[in-house]
């Protein structure tokens, strides 16, 4: 590589006695969950920062059968600074988040998995599905160290087999009922009752014909669908559709307009009588008669956006000064040809025109698309988001990811890549979802009640392969993994929506949104076009140290309108309760204001804040408080 740095200079920021006795157990940093084992580590690794040449970390490198992690013996570590998840530190990443692994030195050499790597090896670089990197050197490790992490990378971070990855071995006790409280989780029959209850919709009916996943073992058991329709009808048309995934209903108004997914016909079948057949039916069951409107997603396909998002992803993990300066020189021109916003405008574009119809016209909308449950999953679910004002809050966002994604069979596994084989389609369509879902909190602020912090934190976190939620295929394929013969895997089902098991309340704090009306019941109004969309630069530029703002920021607005919050907070408190609050509330505001402005734009991902740990729990809310109070409805306490 042309920028090969000079290590010659390099100084330990440690005595060499020290240095020597550096070991993994005195980097206590290093935390490890039950049933979670070491590989391998190597001592007296340099961590380089991305693109600073002079900063360089001296510790301790472990890989285990979770995560990948360095310890550094420095006790001024950063963490405390800003987000700590209880399960990774501030330079740990989860084995299913790393994405390519390369030799790294005067060429970049991509390793294949399985590889057997026999020569010694100088230098890695490590570059995750979030975009995080890593680049290591082992010239003051010992003999083979740099190997052995290599070969234990290889084998471990890319399972060919489901029962491989890590959720099968943890042993971390879990309280199974928790994640009811966060989320509708639609595995149930009692909660498709209860929502179409909610909206209210005319002309449809539960049906069992799936019960023990009978029909189709990529639905779900309880299946929403015409009046009219018999349950024989749906085991003679469901054969004829692509995963077996007929024409079923997953939202609608009092008025008779519903939203419908179904996938496309089979290869081959030319005759579409079935399709028409179930379609009359929906045509049927709205209040006046009027035929569905349909709305093909068969573009773009993940294929599409799986070489959308590597172009993206090397536009923001320049692992040269060179290579930043060039990006940098024509960055608008490089992010138009990776076309991920123009992917992002197409989906926003096709929820704005499935919202139009359901809400001006009173039609209902088929989404339509090769398999039923990729681009589906996205147009469906920002298609509710804009019309209904539930599921812009935190349980009803949950609540609709459960139910688009999670139990209608979006193939996680596949699409993130946990599971290597040469079947399977890589593709972050979900990920293309929470962009789509930013735009919107972008052009509507005061709508969300979950922030951008929260959308970043939820994209991290689908590759923590502890939690079923975003480990699965489908909803039969996780329960059959509940069901493992004695002598396989048991797994613990662990929910991604507890955030308590990852998260302090100062850190859930921050997934809630000031600014937040929850008396805002209106649709949202969007523009989808390429020039009003932005790039989301907290989820995608966080790891790029040189593209912060020190002491600057939006992250300065966001902890100012809590800050504002809390002191209209400890005015109406002081008044209720007769001036007898108890120090919830700092009153020191020279205190708050010196904190804000030492808050740096990435905030809360910054390597480089400024922060001391204590006061700012003086200033974020409790994620509890947040919840239900925002700078503009204080009164509803």
């Amino acid at each position: 590589m042309n920028d090969k740095r000079d290590n010659s200079s390099f100084k330990s920021y440690l005595d060499e006695p020290v240095l020597e006795n550096i070991t993994l157990d005195d980097s206590q940093k290093t935390k490890f969950l039950d049933g979670e084992t070491v590989v391998t580590h190597a001592q007296k690794v340099l961590m380089y920062t991305p693109l600073n040449e002079d900063s360089q970390i001296l510790g301790v490198l472990t890989i285990t059968t979770f995560k990948l992690s360095f310890a550094s013996a420095d006790e001024n570590d950063p963490a405390n600074c800003y987000q700590q998840n209880f399960l990774l530190g501030v330079n740990d990443v989860c084995l299913s988040l790393i994405d390519c692994i390369y030799l790294n030195g005067d060429k970049k050499k991509k390793l294949v998995p399985g590889q057997n790597i026999s020569g010694k090896v100088k230098e890695l670089l490590i570059v995750c599905k979030n975009m995080k990197y890593f680049e290591f050197s082992f010239k003051l490790s010992d003999k083979d160290s740099g190997k052995n992490i290599a070969n234990a990378l290889l084998h471990h971070v890319y399972p060919k087999r489901h029962q491989l990855l890590f959720a099968y071995d943890c042993k971390e006790p879990h309280e199974e009922t928790a994640a009811f409280k966060e989320a509708r989780l639609f595995q149930l029959k009692n909660d498709w009752e209860k929502e179409l209850q909610r909206t209210n919709c005319p002309n449809w009916r539960l049906s069992m014909v799936n019960h023990n996943f009978h029909t189709s073992p990529l639905l779900i058991e309880s299946l929403i669908v015409p009046q009219s329709v018999t349950d024989q009808i749906i085991e003679k048309s469901v054969e004829k559709f692509r995963n077996r995934f007929c024409p079923i209903w997953v939202w609608g108004i009092y008025r008779g307009a519903a939203l419908v997914r179904m996938a496309d016909l089979l290869p081959g079948i030319n005759d579409r009588t079935e399709e028409n057949k179930l379609l009359e039916h929906i045509r049927k069951s709205h209040p006046e008669k009027r035929p569905p409107h349909i709305i093909d997603l068969s573009s773009p396909s993940p294929k599409e956006i799986q070489s959308s998002y590597l172009k993206l992803r090397d536009l923001c993990t320049p692992d040269t000064p060179s290579k930043f300066k060039h990006q940098d020189f024509k960055f608008y021109a490089s992010l138009d040809s990776t076309k991920w916003l123009s992917h992002v405008a197409t989906c926003l574009s096709k929820a704005v025109e499935a919202a139009t119809h359901i809400e001006s016209e009173n039609c209902t909308v088929v989404l339509q698309e090769g398999n039923g449950q990729d681009l589906n999953c996205v147009v469906s679910s920002l298609t509710q988001i804009i019309l209904d004002p539930f599921f812009r809050t935190k349980y009803g966002f949950q609540s609709l990811i459960q139910k688009e994604w999670i139990v209608l069979g979006h193939p996680f596994a596949n699409r993130l890549g946990h599971i290597l084989s040469k079947d399977i389609e890589q593709s972050p369509i979900f990920l293309l979802f929470l962009d789509c879902v930013w735009q919107l909190l972008q052009q509507n602020p005061k709508a969300f009640q979950i922030s951008e912090t929260y959308l970043t934190t939820l994209w991290d976190s689908a590759h923590i392969s502890l939690f079923d939620t975003f480990l699965f295929n489908c909803q039969h394929q996780r329960l059959m993994a509940t069901m493992a013969p004695k002598n396989c895997p048991q797994l613990i089902l662990r929910s991604v929506w507890d955030w308590r098991e990852q998260f302090c309340e100062r850190d859930i704090a921050l997934f809630c949104n000031p600014l937040y009306d929850d008396s805002f019941k209106k649709t949202l109004t969007i523009s989808p076009k390429l020039y009003n969309l932005d790039v989301w630069r907290q989820c995608y530029f966080r790891w790029i140290s040189n593209l912060e703002i020190r002491r600057g920021g939006t992250p300065q607005v966001d902890l100012f309108t809590r800050y504002l919050v809390s002191e209209i907070l400890h005015i109406q408190y002081n008044s209720e309760f007769n001036g007898k609050l108890t120090g919830r509330i700092n009153k020191n505001k020279e205190e708050y204001l010196d904190l804000i402005q030492k808050v740096n734009s990435f905030f809360p991902f910054s390597h480089n804040n400024a922060l001391v740990n204590d006061p700012v729990n003086n200033v974020l809310l409790t994620g509890d408080t947040l919840d239900s109070q925002s700078i503009l409805n204080l009164n509803n306490d």
